[in-house]
């Protein structure tokens, strides 16, 4: 009895490892494999210009302008 519950034990700790490292891999980098269209890149040079024109507000006042 006591090794059908360790036994149960591993493979339930087994499950649960394999499980958090596959959620992982796909948070880690969910587009991953997917095309960078011509409309990405375009919105991301834009992006990065409006950043280095100073036109991007910093997340710390965009939360104090909405009170959070």
């Amino acid at each position: 009895m006591a090794e059908t519950i360790i036994s149960e034990k591993r493979i339930s700790d087994t499950v649960r490892r394999e499980v958090i490292d596959v959620i992982r891999e796909v948070l880690s980098d969910p587009d991953a494999g997917l095309a960078l269209t011509p409309k990405i890149t375009q919105r991301l040079k834009y992006s990065q210009k409006s950043k280095k024109m100073g036109h991007v507000k910093p997340l710390a006042a965009i939360f104090e302008q909405y009170g959070v």
